[in-house]
């Protein structure tokens, strides 16, 4: 571009390969020189500024553009100190006044230069005072723009601060696996605990794994190491281009103490320490499939409960009968074997697992240590107590026994003993035959009642504890047999299930249910009620279940907002395999799933966090027993928070009475229901309620 005063003229050293080739006509030479070298300087990524004494632009290169956004011919008069930041400015002026003593000598400059798009743009270079040249006459500042550079040099000294501040251990290793970068943390751990090196703060597969990262070109995540009292995760991402793989630890000694002390609370009975029905079952399930291997002889269940407890209870008050069942647990331990398990289901029952009895006859001799234990007197305070039990013992030397069906089996003779005058422990066996016959003609009854439509529905009310509104029903399903009237649920729905008859009843009961709800929610537009429903084990693992719920929401037009299903702990061990895809296929469609009866089942906690629930239901036989007993006081409020720290809402059932509902309602638990709110009643009973609008 032209330049008005020219300050100064270059000529190519003699003999540069890149000089112009020699012109006989001087004046030629002289120009093709010139535009050799504009040309250079007008191309550079560079941008060459000459600045007048008063500070004013005489000349730039057209590289400005790119890099500011501005023609040269805009900032050519144009003072600089107008695009530069104000805090740069009196910087710049101290350096340009140092250049006038040392002519000619280039100083570095650092400035922040505004961008045609207010952005500001980091430029550094050398300033060289040349006003006394006479050609020049200005100040020549030869300067590029770094901002990229910095941005990047300052993203690298963040990135390389992390492992240096990072409060957890995190090294560097090679493919082989030895650590080539340990930083402060992990130096301070390893100097803390008085380790020989870090190889002792890794898993022991250390190398394996690495080796395995690598392979697979991908991280592995959460592996666990105990290290003297203290508990370690360590994580590793392989780092291709680094030939090295990244490990990331992170103490988690305090979240492991919690996380067992919870699963202990929910496992273990919190007045005698023993485990509960949950570990119990899972013991037992584990039992039978060693006896099914033929890897441990033969198991037994024993079950038993104290005779007259209540009666201790009633006269004596609750503290000395929870004073008794601690005596009662320690006497049960002492008479059993060690590797045996000894659990309390609530009250006074108590259940034995005798793993790995060499001959049946072994239970009977245990059976009878434990009920001579019990019959000696017990000391308690000033009172000298005198209790027994009645022990009913189940055998398992197949394997193919189901637990529940042990546990009921055993459960059955403990009431045949408790009825015998003589005996205190009774062995099931084919003289309990009379039972089955008895459940086959309930059977035969069972599979009849459905086509003669012995079958109708009733609804219990849901309400919120906050509000007092009722929010929900539950449908429950009742049986009008003809000749033996009406029968409970718990007399056939458990046969129902068994036989496989729930799979059309369950049909029907969605079918009926969600026609009534849509009809009421039809008439009563103002009424924000939701349907429950339960699902037994059974329907839960039918391949079509998404299928039949679909179908009876068409069918009703029932939005699936406003069915709710509930399921128990042991549709969820039956089906380990499909429960989570289940689970996940009903919440994509919109339907709520609870899980029934909590505190009566057998599931793992392990996996209880990883399910989509909505909900958590406490089964009614504990909040029955509070406020009155402590102990199921307090195995209520770890329900209760149990599932508030799994984001899951809480309903109690069976709430009977004020004290009850006021417990519930102090635990925080969303919902309730019980006969102190409604009995469960016929649809006529239920729309009175909904045009009553009535608040509990």
């Amino acid at each position: 571009m032209p330049v008005t005063d020219r300050p100064y003229t270059i000529l190519p050293p003699a003999g540069d390969p890149l000089s112009a080739p020699a012109l006989a006509d001087p004046a030629a030479a002289l120009r093709e020189s010139e535009a050799y070298f504009r040309s250079l300087v007008e191309n550079a990524r560079d941008v060459i500024h000459v600045i007048n004494a008063d500070r004013t632009t005489r000349y730039i290169t057209p590289s400005v553009k790119r890099l500011v956004g501005y023609d040269a011919e805009e900032l050519i008069g144009r003072n600089i100190l107008d695009l530069l930041h104000p805090d740069d400015v009196a910087g710049l002026l101290d350096e340009l006044r140092a250049a006038r003593g040392v002519p000619a000598t280039g100083l570095p400059l650092e400035v922040r230069v505004r961008h045609r798009n207010g952005e500001w743009r980091i430029f550094e270079g050398v300033g060289r005072n040349l006003l006394d040249d006479p050609v020049v006459r200005g100040v020549v500042i030869n300067s590029r723009d770094v901002t990229d550079r910095r941005r990047r040099d300052d993203q690298i000294r963040r990135l390389a601060s992390i492992p240096e501040q990072s409060p957890n251990p995190i090294l560097e290793c090679d493919l082989a696996g030895q650590p080539q970068y340990v930083n402060p943390a992990a130096e301070r751990l390893i100097m803390d605990m008085r380790l020989d090196g870090p190889a002792e703060l890794l898993p022991r597969d250390h190398e394996a794994l690495v080796r395995r990262c690598v392979a697979q070109s991908a991280g592995i995540r959460h592996r666990e190491v105990t290290v003297g009292p203290r508990v370690f995760t360590w994580t590793y991402h392989p780092q291709p281009s680094l030939n090295a793989v990244h490990v990331f630890g992170e103490e988690v000694t305090e979240q492991k103490r919690v996380e067992d002390r919870l699963i202990h609370q929910a496992l273990h009975d919190p007045l005698t320490g023993l485990p509960n029905r949950h570990l119990f079952m899972e013991r037992l399930t584990a039992a039978l499939l060693r006896v099914r291997r033929r890897e441990g002889g033969v198991c037994a269940v024993l079950f038993l409960d104290l005779d007259r407890f209540k009666v201790v209870n009633d006269s004596l008050g609750h503290h000395v009968g929870d004073e008794l069942l601690n005596v009662v647990a320690d006497r049960i331990r002492a008479s059993v074997r060690l590797t045996d398990t000894v659990a309390r289901f609530g009250g006074d029952e108590f259940a034995v697992l005798l793993d790995g009895l060499e001959a049946v006859e072994e239970a009977t001799r245990i059976a009878g240590r434990v009920a001579e234990s019990l019959a000696e007197p017990v000391a308690l305070g000033d009172y000298e107590l005198f209790t027994a039990a009645s022990i009913g013992i189940a055998l398992a030397e197949s394997g193919r026994e189901r637990p529940e069906d042990l546990l009921r089996n055993a459960d059955m003779a403990m009431y045949r003993a408790k009825g015998s005058a003589t005996l205190r422990c009774e062995v099931f066996d084919a003289e309990m035959h009379a039972r089955a016959v008895e459940r086959l003609e309930l059977e035969t009854d069972l599979r009849r009642a459905l086509s003669r439509n012995e079958f109708s529905l009733v609804y219990q009310p849901i309400v919120s504890l906050r509000t007092g509104h009722m929010v929900g029903l539950e449908a429950l399903l009742r049986w009008d047999h003809p000749t033996r009237g009406r029968i409970s649920p718990a007399d056939f729905v458990g046969v129902a299930e068994e036989t496989g008859i729930i799979l059309p009843l369950g049909v029907w009961v969605l079918n009926a249910a969600c026609a009534q709800l849509a009809a009421w929610r039809r008439e009563f537009r103002d009424a924000r009620i939701a349907l429950s429903v339960n699902l037994s084990a059974k329907q839960f693992g039918q391949r079509d279940l998404v299928e039949v719920i679909r179908a009876a929401l068409a069918d009703s037009g029932l939005d699936p907002r406003h069915l709710k299903l509930e399921i128990t702990e042991s549709a969820i061990i039956d089906n380990p395999g499909s429960a989570g895809a289940m689970l996940r296929q009903l919440k994509e469609f919109g339907i709520q799933v609870q899980m029934d009866d909590f505190g009566t089942g057998y599931s793992s906690l392990s996996s209880l966090h990883t399910l989509p629930l909505d909900g958590l239901k406490i089964d009614r036989s504990f909040v029955t027993r509070v406020p009155g007993e402590p102990a199921t006081t307090q195995m209520v409020a770890t329900i209760a928070t149990l599932a508030h720290g799994l984001g899951l809402a809480v309903i109690a059932e069976g709430v009977e009475t004020v004290e009850q509902m006021e417990l519930v309602r102090s635990l925080d638990c969303e919902y309730a229901q019980g006969f102190l709110i409604s009995p469960p009643l016929d649809p006529p009973g239920i729309r009175a309620l909904l045009a009553e609008q009535r608040r509990w």
